[in-house]
C-alpha cells in the first residue's frame, strides 16, 4: 500500500510538474508571439530589454532637441519662414515641387511639437505668431531668402489642374459652357438634364444650349457632376503646395494678401501713375516728370496767344 501510494503520489506530482511546465511554456510562447520585444532567455519577463529601452530614451530626447535646434537656426538665418499645409497635396507633387524649389527654398518636414518648440526658441520677433497655425492640417516649414511674395508666386506656378472628385468642395463656381460635347444621343441626355443642362442634337452629337453652373463655390461635388465633368475634360480643382502664412521680418502675410495677380497689379499701377500725372498737369504741379510737358504746354499757349494778338492787331489797322 505504501509503495502504491508513493507511486501514485509520484505520478500526480509528475503530472502536476508536466502541467505546470506546459502552462509556463504556453505562457512564454503566447507572450513571445504577442510582444514585439523578445523575452529574456532565462526569464518570463523582459528585464534586460526594459533596461535597454530605458537607456534609449535619453538618446531619443537628445535627437529631438537636436532637431529643434537645427530647425530654429535654419529659420533664424533665413529671410522668410512659412508654414505650408500638405493636407490636400499629393506626395508625388510635393516631391516634384521640393526638387524644383531646391535652389531657392528648403522644405522641413517634422512633427508638430518639434516645429512649435523651434518657433518658440526662434530669435525672429514674430515667430511665435505662427504657433496657432501649426495645428492646421498637415504642417511643414519652408524657409527661403526670397521675399514673401516671390516665394508664394514660385509655389503658385507649380499648381496643377485636376478633375473634380465626388465629395470635394468646389473652390469656385464650376460651370459647363454652351457648345458641343463628345456624347452621342442616348443616356447622356438625361444625365446632362439632371444637372440642369438644356441640350440639343446637332451633327450626331449632343450640344449644350446655355452655360450652367453645376456646382456652387463651397459646395461638395455630386457623383453625377464629377462623372460628367471628367468626361467633358473639365478640370476645376487645383492642387499644389498650399502656403497660407509667411513671416518676413516683422511682417506676417496671409494667403489672401500674397495671392496677387501680377498682370492686373502692373496694369493698376500704370493706371494710377497716369491719373496722377494728369492731375499734376491740371493743377500746375511742377515735378521732374511734369516740367517738360508744362514748358511745352506754356510754349503752345504763348504762341497761340501771340497769333491771336497779331490777328486782332491786323484787323484793328484795317479798321
Amino acid at each position: 500500500m505504501t509503495t502504491m501510494k508513493k507511486t501514485a503520489d509520484e505520478g500526480v506530482s509528475h503530472k502536476e510538474s508536466e502541467s505546470k511546465a506546459s502552462t509556463h511554456s504556453g505562457l512564454r510562447d503566447t507572450a513571445e508571439k504577442n510582444s514585439a520585444v523578445p523575452l529574456n532567455k532565462f526569464s518570463s519577463t523582459p528585464v534586460k530589454t526594459a533596461n535597454k529601452m530605458a537607456k534609449k530614451t535619453p538618446k531619443a530626447l537628445e535627437l529631438k532637441k537636436k532637431q529643434v535646434i537645427e530647425l530654429q537656426k535654419l529659420m533664424d538665418k533665413s529671410k522668410t519662414v512659412g508654414i505650408i499645409n500638405l493636407q490636400n497635396s499629393p506626395a508625388k507633387l510635393v516631391k516634384a515641387v521640393r526638387r524644383k524649389m531646391a535652389p531657392k527654398a528648403t522644405f522641413v518636414f517634422a512633427k508638430k511639437n518639434i516645429i512649435k518648440r523651434a518657433l518658440e526658441a526662434s530669435a525672429k520677433e514674430r515667430a511665435k505668431d505662427l504657433l496657432p497655425h501649426v495645428d492646421e492640417g498637415i504642417p511643414a516649414i519652408i524657409v527661403s531668402d526670397l521675399d514673401a511674395f516671390s516665394l508664394f508666386r514660385e509655389l503658385k506656378s507649380s499648381r496643377q489642374k485636376v478633375p473634380a472628385k465626388q465629395g470635394q468642395i468646389a473652390p469656385e463656381d464650376i460651370k459647363i459652357s454652351a457648345g458641343p460635347t463628345p456624347f452621342a444621343p442616348g443616356p447622356a441626355i438625361s444625365e446632362l438634364a439632371s444637372l440642369g443642362l438644356k441640350t440639343k442634337v446637332e451633327g450626331g452629337k449632343i450640344h449644350v444650349r446655355d452655360e450652367v453652373t453645376v456646382v456652387r463655390a463651397g459646395q461638395p461635388v455630386a457623383p453625377i457632376a464629377a462623372s460628367i465633368l471628367s468626361k467633358l475634360g473639365i478640370t476645376p480643382m487645383v492642387i499644389g503646395v498650399n502656403l497660407p502664412y509667411v513671416l518676413e521680418g516683422i511682417d506676417l502675410y496671409t494667403k489672401n494678401i500674397l495671392d496677387v495677380n501680377s498682370e492686373q497689379y502692373a496694369q493698376d499701377l500704370k493706371t494710377a501713375a497716369l491719373n496722377a500725372f494728369k492731375l499734376a498737369l491740371e493743377i500746375g504741379l511742377v515735378t521732374e516728370e511734369t516740367s517738360v510737358f508744362m514748358i511745352q504746354k506754356a510754349f503752345r499757349e504763348a504762341r497761340a496767344l501771340s497769333e491771336e494778338v497779331e490777328k486782332k492787331g491786323v484787323q484793328a489797322d484795317k479798321t
